[in-house]
């Protein structure tokens, strides 16, 4: 099963979910050739920091621009173009020319996007350079938008049963539409002990713990929340996560060394995620794709503590309507409802037991299938899996 997947390297989630199909396909099929393209870098390493770069940038500068872009695209049906969207899809055309000379070179048996700019280019591909091995495009996040919908794709693969509705209004059909979930890597399956867990980092088993973090970015008002945790003096334990933020692991170590606060750990980058999740009563988080998936899968209830414009918003909607978290973005007594929230078992049991029915921790293996059926019935081998 030769395989090219195209993704761009924003963010952690659309990276996370191309290893995952990667590591999967070669745990099944050691000999399969299977390579991750980052899009805009293998055309022009410049280019690609430009636009990565100013994508981050704005993120954390002015997110109103994000959010104004993400709109503009966000067109109804296929046949529909605005301005933004136009440019867009020109640009990628350029970058098709250029994959295409790649995907001659390397004529991979199956072209899979996890990313709006890489599904738009596999489009073209497949629409004007006369690709025909099935193009399949895996939508990280758990609401749909236009710039991950383009004609030429064979099947997209979704977060979530709400989304099929949706996409299908858009003009998908719904044959193609497949919710085996985001895929995450094995690793993060594995299940670790509670108390061990909460032991290495020197806390106690017996009391409440919440995780505090930001997606692989640090992104959000965490260290304004960290101090009023501190304040406010609440009966729980807080691990904070950083991410790569340097900054803001900095800034949060001075507090509290400041207030002397020993109930709180404070951490950059780790590979403890998932057994923090594992080990914690609630997250506090920003509510983005690949962290929605790690927390439904280690049953563990959110509180959304910020967002960023566009896709967020929709995540948050998805999350609030099935119960899986709730939504202190406006909430000016955030602590108080975090406070009421922490000591309300039930509440917690009823979000956990939510968590639990809607993830999906065998979208890898499930989606190994699915390109499996797809590589078959191009070649005329078998019916593809409904």
């Amino acid at each position: 099963m030769n395989t090219m997947i195209l993704s761009v390297a924003v963010g952690g989630g659309h990276g996370h979910a191309a290893n995952a199909i990667k590591n999967k396909i070669l745990q099944k099929e050691p000999d399969s050739k299977v390579e991750i393209i980052d899009t805009i870098k293998v055309i022009n390493p410049v280019l690609d920091k430009v636009i990565v770069g100013s994508y981050l940038q704005s993120l954390k500068i002015s997110p109103s621009i994000f959010e104004k872009l993400y709109k503009s695209t966000d067109v109804d049906t296929l046949e529909d173009t605005g301005f933004t969207y136009s440019v867009l899809s020109k640009f990628n055309q350029i970058i098709a020319s250029r994959i295409s000379e790649l995907i001659k070179d390397w004529n991979p048996d199956l072209l899979i996007a996890t990313h709006p700019f890489s599904a738009n280019i596999i489009s073209c591909l497949k629409l004007e350079y006369n690709i025909s091995c099935p193009a399949i495009t895996v939508l990280t996040d758990y609401a749909p938008h236009a710039t991950w919908l383009h004609p030429g794709t064979d099947a997209y693969i979704v977060s979530n049963k709400d989304m099929k509705n949706e996409m299908v209004e858009r003009g998908i059909d719904k044959k193609i539409i497949y919710p085996l979930g985001i895929p995450i890597e094995n690793n993060f399956l594995k299940k670790f002990d509670r108390v061990s867990t909460l032991k290495k980092y020197n806390l106690d088993p017996n009391r409440k713990t919440i995780t505090l973090m930001g997606g692989s970015l640090g992104l959000g008002n965490i260290s304004d929340i960290y101090k009023k945790f501190i304040k406010e003096q609440i009966d729980v334990q807080l691990i904070v996560i950083c991410g790569t933020n340097k900054k803001l692991y900095n800034k949060l170590i001075e507090l509290k060394e400041t207030y002397t606060h020993d109930s709180s750990r404070i951490l950059g980058y780790t590979q403890d995620v998932n057994k923090i999740m594992q080990a914690s009563d609630l997250l506090l988080t920003k509510p983005g794709g690949l962290t929605i998936t790690e927390a439904l899968i280690c049953e563990l209830p959110m509180a959304i503590i910020s967002k960023l414009p566009g896709q967020e918003v929709r995540n948050i909607e998805f999350l609030t309507k099935h119960n899986l978290a709730i939504d202190l973005v406006e909430d000016k007594y955030y602590i108080s409802t975090i406070k009421k929230l922490i000591e309300s078992d039930s509440k917690l049991i009823s979000m956990k037991r939510n968590c639990q029915n809607f993830s999906k921790p065998n979208s890898a293996e499930d989606i190994y299938k699915l390109l499996k059926s797809l590589l078959d019935n191009s070649k005329g081998l078998s019916p593809v899996i409904s």
